[in-house]
C-alpha cells in the first residue's frame, strides 16, 4: 500500500526530491515488469521489438505525502545513465503515476472506453509533467493546462523525482481523480529508460493496482 502521510510544511519543501523530510517517510518497493508487446498500439512497433528487450527497470521505490493542499509522489529508481534528449540523444528518462478514473481499469491496455485512466507523466526534458488521460491503447490525450508540478534529480546512478498535484484543480470532473485527506484510491507506476530507447508503451510497469491511502 502507498500511504500519503500528512506533513504540515510548504509545497517547496516536499517538491524537493532530495529534501530531508523524505528521509523519514517509508518507501514502498514496487516491482516492475516489461509491458506486454501485444498491447503496443502499432504493429510496426510490435514487429520491430519482437527480438529486443525493454522494461529495463526492475523496481521503483515510492513514497508519498500531502500538506493539506497538495499530494506528492516521490519515485526513486536506479539508472546508470541520465538521459535528457539533445542533438545526440533520442529518448528521455521518464516516470509516471497512473490512477483509474472509473472502476478497475485495465492497466496494460491503458484503460477502456468505459474505464478511463489518468496518468501524471514526468519527463527529464520538460519542465511541467503532462496530465494525460486514456480510454484504451492508442487513445492517450494530453490536457493542455497541466495542474502538475514535477522536479527530478539524477545523482550517482539514481533518479529521484517528485510529482505533485493540488487537491483542488480546474480540470473537468470527467478527467479528474478525486483526491483529498481521508480518501482511498488506487495507483500504479511506470518507468522508461531513455538509454534503452523506451518510449510510448515500451516501459517497465506494475500491472496491478496498488492501494492508495491519503492520511487524514
Amino acid at each position: 500500500m502507498v500511504k500519503a502521510v500528512q506533513i504540515w510544511t510548504s509545497n517547496e519543501s516536499l517538491q524537493d526530491p532530495e529534501g530531508t523530510l523524505w528521509s523519514g517517510i517509508e518507501k514502498q518497493r514496487v516491482t516492475l515488469l516489461a509491458s506486454p508487446l501485444v498491447s503496443q498500439p502499432s504493429e510496426y512497433v510490435q514487429n520491430k521489438w519482437a527480438d529486443m528487450k525493454w522494461g529495463a527497470t526492475p523496481e521503483v521505490r515510492v513514497s508519498a505525502a500531502h500538506n493539506g493542499k497538495s499530494v506528492f509522489f516521490r519515485l526513486e529508481w536506479d539508472d546508470a545513465a541520465e538521459d535528457r534528449p539533445n542533438d545526440t540523444a533520442d529518448f528521455a528518462d521518464q516516470c509516471g503515476v497512473m490512477m483509474p478514473l472509473k472502476n478497475d481499469a485495465l492497466i496494460a491496455e491503458m484503460g477502456a472506453p468505459d474505464q478511463p485512466v489518468c496518468m501524471w507523466l514526468w519527463r527529464s526534458d520538460i519542465d511541467t509533467p503532462r496530465y494525460v488521460t486514456a480510454q484504451g491503447r492508442g487513445t492517450t490525450s494530453r490536457y493542455a493546462e497541466s495542474p502538475l508540478t514535477g522536479t527530478g534529480v539524477w545523482r550517482l546512478g539514481v533518479w529521484r523525482v517528485v510529482i505533485s498535484r493540488p487537491f483542488n484543480i480546474n480540470v473537468p470532473a470527467a478527467l479528474t481523480v478525486p483526491l483529498a485527506p481521508g480518501l482511498k484510491h488506487k495507483c500504479t507506476f511506470a518507468v522508461w529508460q531513455g538509454s534503452n530507447k523506451e518510449r510510448g508503451g515500451l516501459k517497465a510497469y506494475q500491472p496491478l493496482w496498488q492501494p492508495l491511502e491519503i492520511e487524514s
